[in-house]
């Protein structure tokens, strides 16, 4: 029979029937990066991604909403302790990607080009091999107020689907 862990474990859970809770902390960096696939020239590039493609690159504030899910602790009362979190958010990420160009950071293993959609996986991938088992919940990156893309743990635990050709 196994034993209920201590009351002073700030890991336990305050017992059968403890809330699962979601927190979410927000953390910003700026990153520059161009959109340009390799494999295609320069036209289909200038097509694909417009203004995006320059050969300068463009910049962004980025804004990382990051989730993690857990049982309430009995000792602490919360799910996790907010700087464990800042601190494995900010080595893991912030250090890495803050005032950098994204472009030398993401290779042709993590997609095609340093899109906002491969950059929300790569900082997926990162949190996810720090962080507790199962922790990471959801994962939100803004590019700009109004562009936006989410990892969520149900996302990433299933194969996608492959987007069938248009007709």
């Amino acid at each position: 029979m196994a034993s209920a862990a201590a009351p002073s474990d700030p890991e336990a859970p305050a017992g059968p029937g403890a809330p699962v809770v979601e927190v979410t902390r927000a953390y910003r960096f700026s990153a520059a990066h161009r959109l340009h696939n390799p494999r295609l020239g320069a036209e289909e590039n200038a097509q694909l991604y417009g203004r995006c493609n320059h050969p300068s690159g463009h910049g962004h504030t980025y804004r990382l909403e990051v989730t993690i899910r857990g049982p309430v602790s009995a000792a602490t009362g919360g799910v996790e302790d907010g700087a464990v979190l800042d601190a494995a958010v900010n080595r893991e990420v912030i250090d890495r990607f803050d005032r950098t160009d994204l472009d030398r950071l993401i290779g042709p293993a993590d997609g095609p080009t340093a899109t906002t959609e491969v950059l929300a996986a790569v900082i997926w991938r990162i949190l996810d091999g720090v962080l507790p088992p199962g922790r990471l919940w959801r994962l939100r990156l803004a590019e700009t107020p109004s562009n936006f893309f989410e990892v969520d743990r149900e996302g990433m635990d299933r194969p996608a689907s492959p987007i069938p050709p248009r007709g």
